[in-house]
Parts: C-alpha cells; structure tokens; sequence
C-alpha cells in the first residue's frame, strides 16, 4: 500500500491531497442543511486564519504519539534530542511535546487511554490522519486551534469532540491529546483543541521574541501578527526586564477567561467548517448540528471552559460534556441559596469563595502550617514536606504581622494549619498541601489576580516579575539568572503555560520572583521579605496580593468570569476529586451543580459523579500510594455519554464512587486493579447516590 509521509502544505494542495486519500464520497443530499430550498455553502469564518495542515501516516509520524508509539511511551521516559538545540524544527518540537512517559501502574494503558489489550505488533496506538494548525483573531488576541481528522472519520455518524486545554496549556498538550483527544480519534471523531487565549505563549522580554502556533521562535519585530503573545507596544523596558519573561496569562490584560465559552463553540464552529471543506466536494455544507454528534471533554480550567460554553450555547450545538475536576466559579446571590447536605444531617448553607481568594489564603498561611501537618502525619510520608527549611520563620513573620495569636513556632504552625482548615481544607487533604505549595508556592494566586485585574508588566503587581533563575541543582538559592541548561527556543517544551517551567523535577528554569528582597531578586521559595533579615518566602508578597482582592479592577474581573448554572439543557456528567486541594470541591463542582439544581430544576440533565481518594493530582509519584487516577473517571464518564447518545441508554445516577487506594510505599505501589476503581454505575447504590434539590446537594455519609 502506498504510504503518504508527513507533508507541510499549503490548504489548497491540502485539500486537493485530503480528497484523494479519503476517497470522498459524492452527494448524501440527506445530510445537506437546507435553507430556504437552497444548499448552503460551506463559509469560513472571518476570525480565522489557517496556518498550516499535516498528514500522518502512522508509521513515521502520527496524531498522538508523534511516531513513537504506546510501547517505548510506557517503558521509560524517552530523551529528547534535537539537531540544533537552538533553533530545533518543527518536527523535532512536536514530537518531544507529545513525548510523556506512561506508567501503566497508575491504569492507564489498562483501563483508559490506549488500552494495550487492543493494541498488536502492527497497531502500536499510533493514529492516521491530517492535522490542521489554526488561530482565530480576538481583537489584538490570538487564540490557537488544533484540529485533528482521524484517517478513519465516519462521515456516516459523523462526531465532532471538542477539548478546551487543561490549566493554561497550549494545543500541544500530552495529556490532552493521549487521553481526551485520544479518546475522540477512537471513536472516529474529529477531535479539536483550543488554549483558551492563555497557551504557553511565553515571550522573551531581554530578546524581544515569542512563541508561534508551531513552537518556533520569532522577533516581534518581524512577526508580530504571528505570536501567540507579545506586550503592548506601550511597554517600557526597564532594569526589571533582564532574564525577564512574560507569559501571556500573566500580562496579556484580556483576562480570557471571560471568553472561554466563546472560544469552545469558535472551536466547534472551526472544525465544522474544515471538515465540510475536505469532505464536500461542491463546498456545501454536508456536516452541521442537526446530523453531528458535538461533544466537550475537559479537565480543570478546560473542564470550566466546557461548562461556560454549555451555558453560552442556546442553539443545541453541543450534545454533551464532560468537566474533570471543573475549574468554576459560580455567581451566587442571596435570590440564589445554597444547601448541602450529609446524609440524614440538617442541610447547611454552602457558603462558597473565589479562587483568589482560598488560594491566596492558602499562600498565606501554608507555609508555616507545614510544620503541622509533618507532625499531624507522621505516621506516613508526607511529600515534599522536609523541603519547608524556613517555615519556622514564616511562622514567626505571621505572629509579627499579627495574623497568628499563639506563642511557641509549634503552636503557632497548628493555629494556621487550623485556619485553612476553617477555609475549606479537610484533614483529609492535608499530606496534599506541602506538595501543593512547594510545586506552584504563590503562581496560582498570583496568575488569576493578574489576569482579572488586567495587570500590566510596567505595574509589576506586588513587585513580582518573571525570571530566569540559577538552574544548579545544588546550592541553589533562587537568585535571577540567565538560561543556561537550556534555550528560549527549546524551552516551549517544557512550558505549560503555568509557573514555575521546569526543566525536570530538580531544575526550574523561569520563576515568579521577588523583586524587593534586599539581597536581590529570587524565588519565592527563598525569598525575604523587604524589612526581613531572615527568609520568610516573602510573606510582604502574600500579604500585598490579599490586599489586591479588595480592588475594583480584580473584583470586575472576577464578576465578569462567573458561571451562570444555567446549561441549557445539555446533557452533562461533572467529574471531581473529594480531595482536590487546587479546586476544592464545596466551592467548584458541588457549588456548581446546586446551582444547576436551582437555575434547571427537574429539567437538567446534569450528572455530578465525586470520587473518593482523588485529586487534581493524578495517581504517579509522589502520590502513587494515597490517591487514585481521576481520568479513569473522565473516560467512564465519556463512554456513558456516548452510549446515551448513539444507543438512548440512560445516564448514570450522581453518585459517590467508592474507591480504594493502591497502598504501599511511594513509588512502590502496586499496580491498580479492578478492586481500586469500580466504573460508575447506571443505578448507583442507595448508600452512594448524590441527590439534587432545588438548589440542595445531598451527599451520603
């Protein structure tokens, strides 16, 4: 058979190449849209703008494992290597961002994903088709697109899976794309992606360069209009700007995340129209809502962004959702009270908080809690927790600034340990939160209060930057300092769009930093505060970014990326972790599933699925042993949705799932079986049903 190699063109050869490998079928009038008698042409979208377009043969190169496949992808964790570390190709980049090692312990290879039991010596999990780099044009804002046509798309059940990105990844996402897109491919689906105007459009302050669609490097001078992100023209230059970078959540003063919605049926609208294009040989619309299957998988702020863009979508476009641990705020309103409820117990008032607000607190008072939680927990190891060197310090600092009573550091780490518990953290979390800190300290507060308030680099918000620090291994004090075990144009690899990027678990190449520390900017992590002689992770920081929560600029921002409840109708099953200490669930999906039940009443058809022992963290080191995987539910959740859909079974009931952890010792833990994650099931038992009332989540004992 003869075999079509990875090809870079233009959309008029694409298409040409597209119609001939498909072998396109001529005329199915049954599934034209018929407007006024008349067949409807195919239109482009006037905000988008095609970059580029790839075939895959699944032999060198394909849509998910970038040629390598299932097998060397869960045997060890593959070395990237590229020609010309500074200025690595196209090809070379693709590959080591979908380069992610899969340890099959943890179920996935087994229970999800590409499932090894399906795969033979000639199918190794790697997907044929053609992918399609896009962007759409938002004002000054480019928001990048990825659309995925598998070799095997049934244009006779034709589905479309959109996946808004996880947190503030770009298209190129591992993750996204071997379990969620993957997902989609198998089922013949066109899968697109979206990076909510956030991505990992990273931009070189000192170099005046960006990131494109692709991950290669360009002066902004050149190719401004190709950047996924570069500061305003009214940026200033100033001695805070060397070794300095900009991320675009950070700085971009769009604060996207009002748009998220919009962009998912953006996405949606862009995948129909390529799609009519490759397969409609008279560019006519053969593909549309009322003869497509439409559905959005996302997880975390993807799983949010699906959610906003059920609310947005009052035409019946999208069938169904499935949100992972939703990152959502909803808009409550004393017209609009909440209960929750456990078991027999008397419902209470769930009282919910903004992002913002408990991560911030969390920063506050974390990390001087962690000397608690060590002795709390010393029965087990708790990760990350003998990293806190100077959390005595901290400690001291908090009782200074008067935001702790007690006396002794001991008792002091026990009254803050207390007060996150009083916040919304449950003792159960709590091995979770050293690790929580260590591996974001103050960048998850401070992305949000800087996207909602639409800060500006020259603001330098609380007298933060990011930079480029010492990159040694040992010691290693957070200083500001040039890249030096890596490049600019390497670095798109490792970049998640989120703080701290790290080149592996021991290196963190860019930083939030503290520029007022008196022995000169560093990290948080080692930081003094101003009028400090000791380091307290810069506890002036924490306190100054609590204070912007009182500002009119943030509390707007916040307001305009509220969630409605309102989903229109649309058939949606939300997946959360009990113990997730990043989204915490009375005030992300329980929130938002009350007030489903009170904006939709009896006629929703919302889903809420909790699972016992899971978090926003998966189910590998270091947390092997004490947490299970949360995309085994985002699957089960998924096949449900699917089987409702093109076979009219019934949704599942919202229910707790009862799972059991692996156990054993860290990095040691047995692989997952039958007995550690039991799927979801159609009629849940009495004892493990979810009900929702009017406004009311009732969960069992």
């Amino acid at each position: 058979m003869f075999k079509i190699k990875k090809i870079f063109i233009n959309t008029s050869v694409f298409l040409l190449m597209v119609l001939s490998t498909y072998q396109v079928c001529y005329a199915r009038s049954a599934v034209l849209q018929v407007k006024n008698d008349e067949r409807v042409l195919n239109t482009k979208p006037l905000w988008l703008v095609i970059k580029d377009a790839a075939f895959y043969d699944a032999d060198s190169d394909d849509l998910v494992t970038a040629g390598v496949g299932f097998s060397k992808l869960s045997q060890a964790k593959i070395e990237d290597k590229f020609v010309n570390p500074n200025s690595p190709s196209v090809y070379e980049l693709r590959r080591a961002k979908l380069n992610r090692y899969i340890d099959t312990r943890t179920g996935e290879g087994t229970y999800w994903g590409f499932k090894k039991q399906d795969l033979t010596p000639l199918f190794d999990g790697k997907v044929a088709g053609n992918e399609i780099q896009a962007y759409m044009i938002d004002g000054d804002n480019n928001v990048a697109l990825l659309l995925q046509i598998p070799l095997d798309f049934d244009q006779d059940n034709p589905c479309i899976v959109a996946v808004p990105t996880m947190d503030s990844q770009g298209i190129y996402n591992a993750k996204d794309i071997q379990i969620r897109g993957l997902w989609g491919l198998k089922h013949n689906c066109a899968v697109v992606y979206n990076d909510k105007g956030l991505g990992n459009a990273l931009f070189d302050l000192s170099n005046n360069e960006g990131y494109m669609i692709n991950g290669q490097v360009a002066n902004k001078s050149v190719a401004h209009d190709e950047l996924l992100f570069s500061p305003d023209s009214a940026f200033k230059h100033t001695e805070n700007t060397h070794d300095r970078f900009a991320p675009k959540q950070l700085y971009s003063k769009h604060n996207p995340e009002q748009k998220w919605g919009q962009y998912v049926l953006n996405s949606i609208e862009f995948a129909f129209y390529q799609l009519n294009e490759m397969f409609s040989p008279t560019h006519e619309v053969l593909f549309n809502k009322d003869n497509t299957h439409v559905l959005v998988y996302g997880v975390s702020d993807g799983a949010g962004a699906a959610l906003k863009a059920g609310e947005l979508d009052a035409t019946g476009i999208i069938d169904g959702i499935v949100a992972v641990n939703p990152q959502i705020q909803i808009h409550q309103t004393p017209l609009t009270p909440l209960f929750i409820q456990y078991g027999q117990t008397p419902k209470v008032p769930l009282e919910t908080k903004s992002l913002i607000d408990y991560s911030s607190y969390a920063a506050l008072y974390l990390p001087c809690a962690v000397l608690a939680i060590k002795e709390q927990e010393a029965y087990r190891s708790v990760p990350d927790v003998s990293n806190f060197f100077f959390a005595n310090n901290r400690c001291n600092a908090l009782k200074e600034a008067g935001l702790l009573t007690s006396e002794s550091t001991a008792e002091q780490a026990k009254e803050a340990l207390q007060k996150l518990y009083q916040y919304g953290w449950t003792k159960e979390m709590a091995y979770q939160l050293p690790h929580y800190y260590y591996s974001q300290s103050i960048n998850l507060p401070y992305q949000y209060i800087s996207e909602y308030g639409r800060y500006g680099l020259d603001e330098l918000l609380c007298d933060y930057s990011v930079a480029s620090t010492n990159q040694e291994p040992l010691f290693n004090t957070g200083q500001v300092a040039p890249l030096t075990k890596t490049h600019f144009a390497r670095l798109w690899v490792n970049n998640s769009g989120s703080l701290p990027i790290r080149l592996n678990n021991d290196i963190i190449a860019i930083d939030l930093v503290n520029n007022n520390d008196p022995t000169g900017a560093r990290r948080e992590f080692y930081s003094h505060s101003p009028n400090s002689d000791v380091i307290d992770y810069n506890l002036a920081g924490a306190m100054c970014l609590r204070d912007t929560l009182l500002e009119r600029r943030v509390n707007e921002g916040l307001f305009s990326v509220l969630a409605s409840g309102k989903l229109n109708q649309i058939k949606t099953i939300i997946v959360h972790g009990q113990l997730n200490v990043r989204n915490l669930p009375d005030f992300s999906a329980r929130a938002y599933v009350a007030l489903n039940s009170y904006v939709e009443g009896s006629f929703s058809n919302l889903r809420y699925i909790e699972v016992e022992n899971a978090s926003y963290l998966d189910s590998a080191m270091p947390f092997d042993n004490v947490l299970i995987p949360i995309d085994y539910y985002g699957e089960n959740a998924m096949d449900w949705l699917w089987r409702n859909l093109t076979k009219n079974t019934s949704l599942p009931d919202s229910q707790i799932m009862k799972t059991q952890v692996r156990g054993g010792n860290i990095g040691f833990a047995p692989a997952i079986t039958d007995i550690n994650i039991p799927p979801i099931m159609q009629s849940a038992k009495q004892a493990n049903r979810i009900k929702l009332d009017n406004g009311t989540i009732i969960l069992p004992n």
